[in-house]
């Protein structure tokens, strides 16, 4: 199993940077969106086009060869990972992303996003020992569930502060909704990192490559919702409750400059995932991202003056306690098998 000792420091630099600054300032302006949203639309379908559409067109040149391609192939390079071995990952990708962005219309907040997504640790090593015949010493399967714990313990009160006091039946099961929705692109994603782990293990470190086609295999997928992205997009480009000049004559509404910043912090943030992910481990991976999103989870509280509660303070500790533990632990088994 890697983990964070196999990352050189100049790697960790970027990475940090990528998935810590570019993945914060997303979720930030997300919430943005989703809080000046006055339709009955989530724009969760257009939200995640817009993504892709820009992740596949940045990425497109580290993958291109104008020299030695034409362009019948696009101008590509010769993928090293046979196409259709994109398949599986792309669907579930797609499926996973979607689902992720339309929880919004469900009554689910920020703060309940980021519990049912940090639990990815523990749902990745279940399915990793279930289908994927992981094995994890016993420092790793603590450090998870102390991770999980804090991140629930410290998110939980400030969810239960935003839904408020009195909850219709109706909201009960549109809630309900939102939360099997988040469960299943939970299990998703789990499936994903662990089938993506094995490309990477057989084909070498393709990061690049299975951005590119991650993003681009999945758009014409977008074709089943693509009514829904036009209506989202006009509510988005003609939204008149706030607007922004940015030039004498170009004004634009707030709401299109929030998804114009974070279609492109996705690029930053999807980026440094994949670069995490071609060097290291699933489980590594979502305890990353976990980490990322409990900083998120403070940000959000900052920003929206919510009070520390003494279980927020609680589960700061345990979270940070967790990563210490985990990276410690992956360490101590590295110099171990060296030593063997």
């Amino acid at each position: 199993m890697e983990g964070f000792a196999y990352i050189s420091i100049s790697d960790w630099i970027t990475i940090c940077y990528q998935v810590f600054g570019g993945c914060c300032a997303n979720v930030f302006v997300l919430e943005n969106l989703i809080t000046n949203n006055q339709s009955s639309y989530s724009l969760g379908s257009t939200i995640t086009f817009g993504q892709f559409l820009v992740v596949t067109i940045l990425s497109y040149f580290p993958n291109s060869d104008f020299k030695n391609s034409n362009w019948k192939r696009l101008y590509l390079k010769h993928s090293k990972i046979p196409i259709w071995k994109w398949i599986i990952p792309v669907t579930l990708y797609f499926i996973n992303s979607l689902l992720n962005n339309l929880v919004w219309k469900y009554n689910i907040s920020i703060p309940l996003h980021i519990v049912f997504r940090s639990s990815g640790t523990v749902v990745t090593m279940i399915v990793g020992y279930l289908f994927g015949g992981k094995t994890y010493n016993y420092h790793q399967i603590m450090s998870s569930i102390i991770i999980s714990l804090g991140t629930i313990l410290a998110t939980i009160p400030q969810g239960a502060k935003k839904e408020g006091s009195e909850i219709s039946l109706e909201v009960d099961a549109n809630f309900i909704l939102g939360i099997a929705m988040l469960f299943v692109a939970c299990i998703l994603g789990a499936f994903m990192g662990l089938y993506n782990e094995d490309l990477y293990q057989a084909y070498g470190n393709q990061w690049q490559e299975g951005l590119f086609y991650s993003h681009l295999l999945s758009l014409p997928l977008f074709l089943v919702v693509s009514k829904t992205i036009y209506q989202e997009f006009l509510i988005i480009l003609y939204d008149k409750n706030q607007t922004i000049q940015l030039f004498p004559g170009l004004i634009l509404s707030k709401q299109l400059v929030n998804l114009i910043i974070n279609v492109f912090t996705q690029f930053m943030c999807i980026k440094g995932v994949n670069m995490l992910a071609g060097r290291t481990s699933a489980l590594t991976v979502s305890i990353v991202l976990l980490v990322r999103k409990f900083i998120s989870l403070i940000i959000s509280i900052l920003w929206y003056d919510n009070d520390f509660s003494k279980q927020t303070i609680i589960g700061t500790i345990a979270v940070f306690g967790g990563v210490a533990y985990y990276s410690i632990s992956s360490i101590k088994r590295k110099i171990k098998k060296k030593n063997e």
